[in-house]
């Protein structure tokens, strides 16, 4: 049983990370003679403060703190749904106002820093094994679960915004890539609840 669920929650995590690469890798249609740049400026031209810039970087971030989007060269220049859709989910985070942003701003400045910790779950999962390890990973993974609770409730925020600002033709492309990430998202959270309900059988099987 425990080892069942072991395979189970490293698989969901493991496979969606796989599942979100391919995604980008298969969605690069052109939807728009338009850019990621020049999109991603459209829907934010009401929000002076937040600023848009190029990054070397293969990853289009956020910066919390300084407000500024930085979007990878391919999506910057990019018009397939996935050079789109990049920079558009980091837009409406961007204008997101809630408490998780608040609070965890004051620690980091971006919040690719925080999809770094399934990767952990999963290293956490493999090597915890006594009773002692397994306390630790409960308490390690409630904490690692609700980071993953809020970041899934602030990409919905984040969709949301999007689909309603967003104007261009093929819009109904965009929001089912953003929506297909969301579901990986909740796929890795759910990963992350099984780890915590394997944790809680190994101390069982010791008592």
């Amino acid at each position: 049983m425990v080892n069942v669920l072991l395979y189970i929650s490293n698989g969901l995590i493991i496979i969606s990370f796989i599942f979100y690469f391919l995604i980008i890798l298969f969605n690069k249609k052109k939807i728009t003679n338009s850019d990621g740049f020049n999109v991603t400026k459209d829907i934010l031209n009401e929000y002076d403060s937040i600023n848009i810039i190029e990054t070397s970087s293969v990853f289009t971030t956020y910066n919390l703190k300084r407000k500024v989007i930085k979007i990878s060269s391919k999506c910057y220049y990019g018009n397939s749904i996935s050079d789109i859709s990049i920079p558009l989910m980091e837009a409406g985070i961007s204008v997101v106002s809630n408490r998780f942003i608040d609070f965890i701003k004051k620690i980091i400045s971006n919040l690719k820093c925080l999809y770094i910790l399934p990767v952990v779950a999963v290293i956490l999962n493999y090597v915890f094994s006594s009773t002692l390890d397994a306390k630790v990973g409960i308490f390690t993974l409630i904490i690692f679960s609700i980071i993953s609770y809020m970041l899934i409730n602030l990409r919905i925020e984040a969709v949301l915004w999007v689909s309603d600002k967003l104007k261009i033709k093929e819009k109904n492309d965009v929001i089912s890539f953003l929506n297909k990430i969301l579901l990986l998202d909740k796929f890795i959270f759910l990963g992350e609840l099984v780890m915590i309900i394997r944790f809680v059988a190994v101390i069982l099987e010791f008592n």
